[in-house]
């Protein structure tokens, strides 16, 4: 394939300093000496779906690209390509994908867009393409962005210190923006003017012990109790009104006994009890129903409505009854085996989660990764005794729940020996 001139541009920096501002204000510049022509809209990607919602709701921001944007993750635009050119995926030599072989869907799709005729035929619709969080992105994912900067203008945000991959180091996306274009580098904090929550994130990101004061707090919690106590207090003396995140590196053992204690306990002040939303994924999500019904080699429409009657979800539910009805209509089917069912119960949340619209209002807990790319009024951190990982991974596991945080933030530590250890020390 001949390549043109590729035209990039991106932008790195800490978190919390404007990387998708700043995407969002080239976007309109961009725009402006450019508009869209009938048909084109801009593409958006990025890795994870709670960033796709938190892209999309910032372009409908940017006036003139109302219902002109296709904000997507990677790997669904990835499917989209296969579906779009199936014939020639064949001959690429990816038989029998399925849409949730989510490696083989981006290697075939990067293989596409290797071909003139494809990024082309893309570039016809979206001259421009947003890539925010490209840290994120593993080699496979990052050749169809490679590919189409080919042929598109391309605007990338992305922060190395950010990524929670431990097999993306050295960062595929990063080495290359720095090839191409080198990124330009944002310093100025954005999200919060707290000195403490600034001075404890460039501390962690520097490798040095976080201060504990006012407004940033490092305290041990050693069982479900203690950590149970204070997340109640805090909960009821500054959490009123205001958006709070109770954010974990993985959301089970310590963390889940503490969210069970303050769901059915009163502290000695008479905080509490306090009912938590717990965010998951819709792999995690999906695995539990699946966990929770026992699904028969061969199963018929009673059977399984049956089976869900219990489960609250009325979305998803009702997705998996369509389905049932549509291939009992054109296909006549009467009975489902249990792979089929799996795998559109799985499909079910993965349509409801590509859907949702974020709200960071309320009280939630979610695990890191489940956190990045958002922020809260406050941050509790509920640090567990083993945390895996190298201290350089723990270290980004807790920058990457600190800085969430806009007002005040406030780390409870399970093991007091963790406190002589990274990321505290």
């Amino acid at each position: 394939m001949g390549i043109s001139t590729v035209t990039v541009r991106a932008f790195s920096g800490g978190a919390g300093c404007g990387k998708t501002y700043q995407l969002m204000q080239t976007l309109r510049e961009y725009i402006e000496a450019n508009p869209l022509r009938e048909g084109q809209k801009v593409l958006a990607l990025t890795f994870m779906h709670g960033s796709r919602r938190r892209l999309e709701e910032r372009l409908a921001q940017v006036p003139g690209l109302k219902n002109r944007t296709n904000c997507s993750t990677i790997d669904s635009f990835a499917w989209h390509l296969i579906r779009r050119w199936s014939s020639l995926v064949v001959r690429l030599g990816f038989g029998d994908i399925e849409v949730h072989d989510y490696e083989r869907v981006c290697d075939a799709a990067g293989a596409l867009l290797q071909i003139k005729e494809v990024c082309c035929w893309v570039a016809a619709t979206y001259p421009v393409l947003l890539v925010d969080e490209a840290q994120d992105l593993t080699s496979n994912r990052l050749l169809l962005v490679s590919g189409l900067a080919a042929r598109l203008e391309v605007l990338v945000a992305a922060d190395e210190f950010q990524c929670l991959d431990e097999t993306l180091r050295p960062n595929p996306a990063c080495s290359w923006l720095e090839d191409v274009c080198g990124a330009e580098d944002l310093q100025r904090p954005m999200r919060t003017s707290i000195a403490e929550l600034l001075d404890a994130a460039r501390a962690i990101r520097d490798g040095e012990a976080p201060k504990h004061g006012k407004l940033f707090q490092v305290r041990p919690a050693h069982n479900q109790g203690w950590a149970g106590s204070y997340l109640s207090n805090a909960l009821a003396w500054y959490g009123y009104g205001k958006s709070v995140a109770v954010i974990a590196p993985t959301v089970s053992g310590f963390a889940t006994q503490t969210l069970d204690w303050v769901a059915n306990n009163t502290t000695k002040q008479g905080n509490g009890p306090y009912s938590i939303r717990l965010e998951e994924s819709e792999t995690q999500a999906a695995d539990k129903l699946l966990r929770s019904v026992t699904l028969q080699a061969q199963n018929n429409v009673a059977e399984v409505m049956e089976l869900l009657a219990e489960f609250g979800d009325i979305r998803v539910r009702n997705q998996i009854t369509e389905w049932m009805s549509i291939q009992r209509r054109t296909r006549g089917n009467l009975t489902f085996t249990k792979a089929e069912l799996e795998r559109v119960i799985k499909q079910s949340f993965a349509r409801k989660r590509l859907l949702q619209r974020a709200n960071e209002g309320g009280w939630k807990a979610m695990s890191v990764h489940g956190a990045k790319n958002r922020e809260f009024d406050i941050v509790i951190v509920l640090w567990p005794a083993a945390v895996r990982g190298s201290d350089d991974q723990k270290r980004r596991l807790l920058y990457n729940a600190v800085t969430r945080a806009k007002e005040r933030c406030l780390i409870l530590v399970q093991a007091q020996v963790s406190l002589a250890q990274a990321p505290f020390a």
